[in-house]
């Protein structure tokens, strides 16, 4: 994964394929891609050292074969004193597998012998070499995204979905047209747009919508062939399953049902986006990890649950999970929503908030009001407070919780709360865990009691359920 490139940014050959590269502005070449970005790029691709990269090149153009300077190399990709020698330049682009033109050494003669315009970016016209040069400006769907996510979590973006979808479609049209290089950048943005997009109609529990965005992103993280994209839209369609195992179904008392089918294909999908990191050479980020672990605890707990049993996985997993936290944070929050699929860090009082809720589905209610209590106290110093739907999301954790304890009137106090900044966020979802929250205190001693008639009254005013 990489992070965005310029909004306006210079790609090269056909569609884009290589880039960016920044365009000389003078001397001879002037108007040709600067060749020491060019020489970066393609040293990179071919997984050399600096240190590599002298010792091949003085090997072939000292007399004695010993390696030219790493303050030579530094100077050739940073200032642009790549040789002008062309039988020297000619070596670079043999042993970085340069493509021609892209270092201003393409020939007729050999496009003729070798015409490999879909591997070099090199076309023929009027008996001259031609490098397609593609200016590309992606500055409005740059900005688009980063509001979306910021209204998202601190507001809503159901009102923006139409300009999402608008945005999605002009993406999609622009991956079609472009290869390489540009075709990632492009696949890239659209990734974070199908993601968001994912989470917000989930939000307002259209989950076969969802799925359907959540699957979109999974297709083009697969043709970007990135690692960390497929794991973190493995992990949004997870999600999405998740909820709508967990939280898509009510009975006639107004208490969710799970449904188990969605509950095992979110499993297989949570478990499929952990493997991606195991069986392959790259990494996945210890936030993505961390944020796996706890959504399959939640799959787990919620699958014995619904059986009448409990879940040791689902503990352990709860477990092996905080080892994650706050580790190697990301600061930008766009890069954050693509490697997590959140815009939050996975922080010591996200984690604790998590537990406390899975320790309250196993029956461990004592033990979750420590998570709780512990959860709280680092809340109150948390830079993320301005995240209004979070702070939603753990109140309605914390009156889960006094349920099991069965303090009910904290439980009834949390909920009503709750509802009250999800009205303003527009958070159907979690309105509807508020019903469940609301059915579970009318099977109680406490039902009787004018606070919880209240939120009943608040709650019918602004539901179907």
């Amino acid at each position: 994964m990489t992070t965005l490139s310029p909004t306006r940014a210079i790609y090269w050959g056909t569609g884009g394929e290589f880039g960016p590269f920044d365009v000389q502005q003078t001397g001879e070449w002037a108007g040709w891609p600067d060749f020491g970005q060019v020489q970066h790029y393609f040293r990179q691709k071919a997984n050399l050292s600096q240190k590599q990269f002298a010792a091949a090149y003085g090997k072939e153009t000292k007399p004695d074969g010993s390696p030219i300077s790493i303050r030579q190399v530094s100077r050739m990709e940073r200032e642009n004193e790549v040789p002008t020698d062309m039988n020297k330049r000619k070596l670079i682009a043999r042993l970085l597998n340069i493509p021609p033109m892209l270092f201003g050494l393409a020939t007729l003669e050999e496009m003729v012998i070798q015409p490999h315009p879909s591997e070099t970016g090199m076309s023929l016209a009027t008996s001259y070499t031609v490098l397609p040069r593609i200016v590309v400006d992606t500055t409005k769907y740059q900005k688009n995204i980063r509001t979306f996510l910021t209204l998202h979590y601190t507001s809503h973006a159901q009102s923006t979905l139409d300009q999402i979808n608008a945005d999605i479609r002009d993406l999609e049209s622009l991956e079609a047209q472009t290869r390489g290089d540009l075709q990632y950048h492009i696949r890239e943005l659209l990734f974070s747009y199908l993601i968001l997009a994912a989470k917000v109609v989930r939000d307002q529990r259209n989950f076969k919508l969802s799925h359907y965005y959540a699957n979109q992103a999974v297709r083009a993280a697969k043709a970007a062939q990135d690692i960390d994209l497929v794991a973190a839209g493995l992990y949004t369609r997870g999600r999405t399953y998740l909820v709508w195992g967990t939280y898509g179904t009510f009975t006639e008392q107004g208490i969710f049902q799970v449904q188990l089918d969605h509950i095992n294909a979110a499993i297989r999908d949570l478990e499929s986006a952990k493997k991606l990191g195991e069986e392959t050479e790259t990494s996945l980020h210890p936030q993505l990890i961390g944020v796996i672990d706890v959504q399959l605890s939640r799959a787990h707990a919620a699958r014995s649950s619904s059986r009448g049993g409990v879940s040791a996985l689902a503990m352990t997993l709860l477990d092996e999970a905080e080892q994650y936290v706050d580790c190697e944070s990301i600061d930008d929050p766009y890069e954050r929503h693509l490697v997590t699929g959140s815009l939050l860090h996975f922080s010591r009082d996200l984690y604790h908030s998590e537990k406390a809720r899975g320790l309250s589905v196993q029956g461990r209610t004592g033990t979750a009001l420590q998570e709780l209590t512990t959860m709280e106290g680092l809340q109150q110093r948390n830079i993320g407070k301005h995240l209004t739907r979070n702070q939603a999301w753990l109140d309605i954790i914390a009156a889960d919780v006094y349920i099991g304890l069965e303090q009910y009137q904290e439980a009834t106090k949390r909920a009503t709360r709750a509802l009250t900044v999800c009205q303003d966020v527009s958070s159907t979802i979690n309105i509807a865990i508020i019903v469940d929250l609301h059915g579970r205190l009318l099977q109680s001693p406490y039902k009787d009691k004018s606070d919880v008639r209240e939120l009943g009254n608040m709650l019918r005013e602004i539901t179907t359920y």
